[in-house]
């Protein structure tokens, strides 16, 4: 969630990167708003007096009702919106049918201000009670004047965060409830106390709420239960048993899919960050990784993908990280796009992602690859190229990425010993500075930028299998899908109006019905 990296360190290091993160004093960076056909972000306002307006897409709430997905999510401002607001992070809202057409509804949950619990917002769910919707979220506030308050109309002190709620009967008109507040028990961290994610479990016919938190230092999803939220009486289960080891497990939900139930979570401080997921046969636990250990579906710019289902099939929905300034060489920083991905069942319990049917089904117009230059060992018949990268690399440059576009066809490594190559913004000199590796050898699909990894997926490779892959490329949103198992999500502010290519080193490459389709 918003906050995750605001606790790497003392107590006092955390206060002041808090306060030097969400300042108010900070130069306004120059900013233009992208045009995005497939991956959404929030617009400018369409008429005066609406709550719409322009920024990015943080951490993603879906909910399924009407026929239609409800994707509430983290809201971040422009800068220059920031210098003026109260607070930030309100909950906004998009609303979708088919993954592809997106209505962007505006503000849907405000943020409060210094004196409030809830000067940022962060992570929520939302459940139905009844005729009454219940959307609970975080509550951050890590000024010296609130943390110092004993305010009187709670039983101790006020806490950097908390959980609160706000209830609506028609998901348009939301009234807060001011005098709830979730805080820590004793034995949990009252600092990163956030995320809930509430449902009725139906093992156990009694509401759960998840909440993200710290107990000793370790990283734990905790379990509070209730049978009604309308008492406001949530009694605490005790913290999931989920393998291994992390600083903080973020944004977490669980799901059944078929005969098993599924547990995703964010996390931000491992060398493997990004969403993971774990498989139970209980919505108790144990969590468990797969038996082959990979349990990513992404990377690290896929973050805090949560699940929701419209009664047939099951897509994660998450964002992609922007830079700052927004170029290749600004820093990551958080909010982006909303991204999803349909989730499928693979074998083993395994979960693989693919592009959902209405944005595949988006790209209508085929065309051949349009060479450009090669170099190396290479040749060509039709949409059929094989390129023999050893003993020097092999490689072919393609022309302009031209706006909305998929690039598609099938991968064969003769070893998996070399690495084979997806270039971005690729040079008269044959280099590219973005580049999206196959590393058979590392077990993974990783993607550098000038050089330096920006983000990667495990994958196990087999010589000799062809793998289908696709990317689906759009303003400066990449993302790559390699057999209906895995996606990179990628940010390339280079990619539109230059070459790309496919390369090939240390290993013989053969690339199959290679296509560009366009809408």
């Amino acid at each position: 969630m918003v906050y995750k990296k605001l606790i790497l360190a003392s107590s006092l290091v955390l206060t002041l990167f808090a306060c030097k993160k969400e300042s108010a004093t900070t130069a306004a960076l120059p900013y233009t708003d992208e045009k995005f056909n497939i991956y959404p972000k929030p617009t400018v306002a369409a008429s005066a007096g609406s709550t719409n307006r322009t920024g990015w897409v943080g951490d993603v709430m879906p909910y399924y009702v009407n026929n239609q997905f409800e994707l509430f999510f983290l809201h971040d401002a422009t800068d220059k919106a920031k210098q003026s607001s109260t607070g930030q992070h309100d909950i906004h809202k998009f609303s979708s049918k088919d993954l592809l057409n997106f209505s962007y509804d505006g503000q849907v949950i405000s943020y409060g201000t210094a004196a409030t619990q809830d000067q940022l917002v962060g992570t929520g769910s939302m459940v139905k009670v009844g005729d009454t919707y219940y959307f609970y979220y975080t509550g951050y506030n890590n000024t010296s004047s609130w943390l110092q308050n004993n305010n009187p109309a709670w039983a101790g002190g006020n806490s950097r965060e908390a959980v609160m709620y706000a209830t609506s009967k028609d998901m348009k008109s939301w009234t807060k409830k001011t005098s709830f507040a979730l805080r820590a028990s004793d034995g949990y961290s009252a600092s990163d106390f956030r995320d809930p994610y509430v449902f009725y479990n139906d093992e156990f016919k009694e509401y759960w709420m998840l909440v993200s938190t710290q107990q000793a230092g370790k990283g734990i999803i905790l379990v509070y239960k209730s049978a009604d939220p309308a008492t406001d009486n949530w009694q605490i289960r005790g913290p999931l048993t989920v393998e291994g080891n992390y600083l903080m497990l973020e944004c977490a939900d669980i799901v059944k899919i078929s005969d098993k139930y599924y547990l995703f979570f964010g996390e931000d401080w491992s060398n493997t960050p990004g969403t993971h997921y774990r498989v139970a046969n209980s919505t108790a636990g144990p969590w468990m990784k797969t038996a082959d250990g990979n349990d990513m579906f992404d990377g690290h710019q896929f973050y805090a993908g949560r699940v929701a289902s419209n009664g047939t099939t099951n897509y994660t929905f998450g964002w992609a990280h922007r830079r700052n300034p927004e170029n290749d060489n600004g820093t990551r920083t958080w909010g982006g796009n909303l991204i999803s991905h349909e989730l499928v069942k693979l074998s083993n319990d395994k979960l693989g992602v693919k592009s959902p049917a209405a944005v595949k089904g988006y790209f209508t117009k085929e065309t051949a690859a349009e060479i450009k230059g090669q170099a190396g060992t290479v040749k060509q018949a039709g949409t059929q190229y094989i390129l023999s990268g050893s003993p020097a690399m092999a490689l072919y440059k393609f022309g302009n990425m031209d706006g909305t576009s998929r690039i598609q066809g099938g991968l064969t490594f003769s070893n998996l010993t070399g690495t084979a190559s997806l270039g971005f913004n690729t040079k008269a000199d044959n280099t590219s500075s973005y580049v999206i590796k196959f590393e058979p050898a590392a077990k993974r699909i990783a993607a550098y930028n000038n050089g330096v990894e920006v983000t990667r997926v495990p994958f196990n490779f087999q010589a000799g299998k062809n793998y289908d892959f696709s990317v689906v490329a759009d303003g400066s949103v990449a993302v790559l899908y390699v057999n209906d198992e895995v996606a990179l999500t990628n940010r390339i502010y280079s990619m539109n109006g230059n070459m790309w290519s496919l390369g090939a080193e240390g290993m013989e490459v053969s690339v199959n019905n290679l296509k560009v389709i366009k809408h």
